[in-house]
């Protein structure tokens, strides 16, 4: 059990490196392309990978167990990551990845009445820690000249909404992994998501420049091992536990958003930072101890 949680930690810490990751990219991309067409692009890359790499030319290695929530799954995905392309236009990374944060909080709160899951205090009060980090880090942009406020209010707009459909999708997901196995997750995932996304893509085409086409694909390389990363974390711990440790992308995105796009913090904020990823440390610990002392 003890290795079980600790592989899941790695891989839900991996999950939010990786996203990070993919923000930045999806930021570049944002400004020059449709989302609509870059999410198409990177789906339809991950799709023909997950086929290749798993199917070994036979239907049944990759044949699907539950359908239609792997169609409901491809919608959620499409719109969450939509929303969280057009947030990118209007609020920083590190910013963007702060709203993100009320996702583990609202799934964390819903797991323990659908899942009957009984999460420890400690994981509310990480949670508590985390949002204070949050409003620490979003408070200058609160406190700004109006023009900043309007593009954090449309941000807020965009950023709100993926939360929202990311709770459903986190739900979704752990609903998948108790009736299928991980190879059709990596296949359908990103196949129904291209699929809903074509007519939309085929409007707003644009061709591609080279640097563009080149970030689409490693783009595409990301999602399909982060969709992994997530399924592998959430099948070996409860759902309830693993969710604060998402807060440790807030760090992941400081650094990357300062080295690739000199997005700085304030004072505040980066007290939030601090606040945000020390609660988190203080999550695995507790979880560490608590396994300990169950054997």
């Amino acid at each position: 059990m003890a290795s079980k949680e600790s592989t899941a930690v790695i891989w839900m810490l991996s999950d939010s490196l990786i996203l990070s990751v993919m923000l930045l990219i999806g930021g570049f991309l944002g400004k020059a392309i449709s989302p609509f067409q870059v999410v198409f692009l990177v789906n339809v890359i991950a799709a023909f990978a997950a086929i290749i790499l798993f199917s070994k030319g036979k239907w049944e290695n990759i044949k699907p167990q539950k359908m239609k929530l792997h169609i409901f799954r491809g919608l959620l995905g499409v719109s969450s990551t939509i929303c969280l392309f057009y947030a990118l236009q209007y609020l920083s990374l590190a910013e963007v990845t702060a709203i993100n944060f009320f996702v583990p909080l609202i799934t964390s709160i819903l797991s323990v009445f659908i899942f009957r899951e009984k999460p420890k205090a400690y994981v509310y009060i990480a949670i508590i820690l985390n949002l204070a980090g949050v409003m620490m880090l979003l408070s200058p942009k609160l406190m700004a000249s109006q023009v900043m406020q309007k593009n954090l209010y449309l941000g807020l707009i965009f950023a709100l909404s993926a939360v929202a459909i990311l709770v459903i999708y986190n739900i979704n997901l752990k609903k998948i992994g108790n009736a299928e196995k991980v190879v059709p997750q990596m296949v359908f995932a990103p196949l129904y998501s291209a699929i809903i996304l074509l007519p939309v893509a085929i409007f707003v085409w644009k061709p591609l420049d080279t640097n563009s086409a080149l970030l689409i694909m490693l783009y595409g390389g990301l999602l399909i091992t982060k969709l992994a990363a997530r399924f592998f974390a959430f099948n070996k711990s409860d759902l309830s536990k693993l969710m604060p440790l998402e807060y440790a992308q807030i760090l992941f995105s400081s650094i990357l958003g300062y080295i690739f796009l000199q997005q700085t913090q304030t004072l505040l904020g980066i007290a939030g930072i601090v606040l945000i990823v020390l609660s988190s440390i203080a999550h695995v610990l507790f979880m560490h101890f608590e396994r300990n002392s169950h054997t």
